[in-house]
């Protein structure tokens, strides 16, 4: 399925909670078509965790991901 988007993403916080931070990458094609990070501030790493998902995934659709 070569029209299919790949996400990775992650997120983590230093303590729990502490400051944290998100990171994502979209790849379609074998080829990395976007990438972003943020910092959350002061909260989980489970929160962490879900924004790289969250972001990543309004990427995708953004980008007019249907796979």
């Amino acid at each position: 399925m070569s029209d299919a988007f790949v996400l990775f993403c992650d997120g983590a916080s230093r303590g729990n909670p502490g400051p944290a931070a998100y990171g994502f990458v979209v790849m379609k094609a074998g080829e990395v078509i976007a990438k972003n990070a943020g910092r959350l501030g002061e909260t989980t790493n489970n929160v962490a965790e879900y924004q790289g998902l969250i972001q990543g995934l309004k990427k995708c659709l953004e980008l007019g991901a249907e796979h």
